[in-house]
């Protein structure tokens, strides 16, 4: 083959790679896109949801009863549902899919030239993937780390192109992250990005203060900008009452929230999640070890073939054990649908990444860029969970820049010859030469297995509504649930309490009072909260219970109506454990409140109007011809 035929060759291998992958890039983009657009379709989720719901339509027309701990989030629903509002809740899942593309877009067009094209979209892919395991309305949650992403984006920009302007724009979302969920005050610490930056680089000490000073401005600017619109609809008092009350609920010892707790939750679920991901780095080295065993065997005595499959072998089995092992070495949080998925997966993520920053931190080859970026790669998910007492629950939320970088990491370790002979390099010195082969196999049997793995869990945390997705074909008679699916058992029990209430108080001038952790059902009746929505809150106490009920007494002439959740809700609509659901309901007096909730009931001539496995709805003597008094057994078991 003369040279011109090589050349020829060559082109067209470089051509047909280059077709490859952008078929690539297409399958992953749709991907991208069709993912979390086709998941909006599937869960209705009466809790979360509800007070999402509750917030969003009540922020300026019962303030008193609306949280602002995330007034930005609450205002921009709010804004969506004026327009929008025809497509139900569904709209707001839509909101959820718009806000997820432009991250998409984000993380790809400011950091796929340092990760490429290919892995960067594969991480999205993850991300996305992983994300829409929670809920599917738009939230605080996920509108968070929209924003945190945008900050260190824009950090990282700022330190790598060395442009002020950037600087500034961090400093605007860092303020819009705060006023979007209050907790993520604690994204002060992306600054960390500009210590970094001036430590290992050595930068002039002007320089650095320079970039934390364009920074702060952003932030001042947009806070005196939210400040105005907060007067101008005279809604600061509320505000500044609400962040009275998160330091309270944060200084009270035992409570959820108290800054122990969150100290301690943050702590060891972040370790705890670090311990799987090294047991599962070991096991795959232990894997990679036995697999160059096998591609080792040419040339070697045939009475030490034997000996050294059977070597192998052993090697291989501890390592699959150690595989399965660290996917369940963390118990499963006590959460509804949960399994230890999140916090196994960011383990691996946190762990890989670590590997990567090293390597290029103290590497003779290394990128001062990959560093910094592999930084913002591990704040996104601490800065995710940081203030919340889920542990490493929403971490899930969390994997947009970690993953895309992980990819990155694994790609360049396994594809990459030079990688290869760098490591050699060092395990030759010991005797041992690890084959390219060994490598590929043992990263395919890795990746099948974490896809598995990935895969259940994206199947067993949909929403709350079952365990089960195919089970989803249902629906909610609701124009607020069109184009909504869920459980046959969940749709019935909804449809029996909307058709009760319809008949019961058409025109909806009465308010209503939940009892459980149904708050949807305010929002699919359209009626106002009697009380505080979510009555059985921890944080609600029964003191505060019994102050706004003598409140609602004075401002409303009518007595609510009443929903009782007989089981919780946040645990599905199963047969399997309905049982177990309705016993531990009976069981619990949620601190007082419901002994006070029977005796409002009592005083007030209450009778059972409705009942189904999961509801029962309470109308009061003057608008029902119910004679039925017998709803002790519902709610306490008498």
């Amino acid at each position: 083959m003369n040279k011109e035929q090589l050349l020829s060759k060559k082109e067209q291998l470089l051509s047909k790679k280059e077709q490859i992958e952008k078929i690539a890039k297409i399958v992953l983009i749709a991907g991208i896109f069709l993912y979390p657009f086709l998941c909006s379709f599937f869960g209705i989720d009466l809790g979360d949801t509800g007070i999402h719901m509750f917030n969003y339509e009540n922020i300026y027309s019962n303030p008193d009863k609306v949280g602002f701990t995330c007034y930005l989030t609450n205002v921009l629903a709010w804004g969506w549902l004026q327009i929008f509002g025809g497509l139900g809740i569904w709209g707001l899942n839509l909101l959820e899919v718009i806000v997820e593309m432009v991250m998409a877009f984000t993380v790809y067009k400011v950091f796929h030239k340092y990760l490429g094209d290919l892995q960067t979209l594969f991480g999205i892919l993850i991300a996305i993937m992983a994300s829409d395991t929670y809920l599917n309305i738009f939230n605080y949650h996920q509108f968070n780390v929209f924003f945190l992403i945008l900050i260190l984006g824009f950090e990282f920009k700022a330190v790598v192109e060395k442009k002020f302007k950037y600087s500034f724009v961090a400093g605007i979302f860092l303020t819009l992250v705060v006023f979007s969920r209050m907790g993520s005050i604690t994204a002060l610490v992306t600054c960390f990005i500009y210590v970094f930056s001036y430590l290992y680089n050595n930068e002039d000490v002007k320089y650095f203060m320079k970039h934390l000073g364009v920074f702060a401005g952003g932030v001042a600017a947009t806070f005196g900008v939210l400040a105005a619109f907060l007067a101008i609809t005279g809604q600061v008092e509320y505000f500044i009452n609400n962040i009275f009350r998160l330091s309270g609920i944060a200084s009270t010892a035992g409570s959820g929230y108290s800054m122990e707790n969150l100290w301690s939750t943050f702590i060891f679920g972040n370790l705890d999640a670090i311990a799987s991901g090294v047991i599962y780095l070991a096991a795959s080295m232990i894997l990679l070890l036995g697999m160059n065993i096998l591609f080792s065997l040419k040339g070697i005595h045939p009475k030490k073939i034997i000996l050294n499959i059977a070597f192998s072998a052993v090697v291989i089995g501890i390592a699959v054990y150690m595989l399965v092992y660290a996917y369940d070495v963390n118990t499963v949080p006590n959460w509804p649908q949960m399994t230890t998925g999140p916090s196994f997966f960011i383990g691996i993520l946190y762990v890989v990444t670590f590997c990567y920053v090293f390597f290029n931190m103290y590497s003779k080859n290394g990128n001062p860029d990959l560093i910094i970026l592999g930084i913002c790669a591990i704040m996104l998910p601490l800065l995710t969970i940081a203030g919340s007492n889920t542990g490493t629950k929403h971490v899930i939320l969390a994997f947009w820049i970690i993953a895309p970088f992980a990819v990155s990491a694994v790609c360049r370790f396994v594809f990459s010859k030079a990688a290869l002979e760098a490591v050699n390099a060092m395990t030759e010195k010991y005797g041992l030469k690890i084959r390219h082969g060994a490598v590929l196999a043992c990263t395919g049997i890795i990746l099948v297995c974490m896809g598995v793995k990935f895969a259940d869990m994206l199947y067993y945390t949909m929403n709350f509504d079952s365990v089960d997705r195919s089970s989803l074909r249902y629906s909610v008679n609701s124009d607020k649930l069109k184009h909504m699916k869920t459980t046959e058992r969940e749709a019935d029990a909804v449809n029996g309490v909307l058709d009760c209430i319809n008949h019961l108080d058409e025109e909806k001038e009465r308010p209503l009072m939940v009892f459980g952790g149904a708050i949807l059902m305010y929002s699919l009746n359209e009626m106002d909260s009697y009380v505080q929505p979510w009555v059985t809150n921890p944080n609600y106490t029964e003191e505060k219970l019994k102050e706004d009920l003598k409140i609602a007494k004075e401002n409303w002439e009518e007595k609510p109506v009443v929903i009782f959740c007989r089981t919780n809700n946040y645990y599905g609509f199963e047969e399997y454990n309905y049982d177990v659901l309705i016993e531990s309901e009976l069981y619990n007096q949620y601190n007082g409140k419901k002994d006070w909730f029977m005796k409002f009931l009592h005083r007030n001539d209450y009778r059972l109007e409705y009942a189904n496995d999961y509801y029962i709805v309470l109308a009061p003597g003057d608008i029902t011809q119910s004679e039925d008094y017998d709803y002790n057994w519902y709610i306490v078991g008498e």
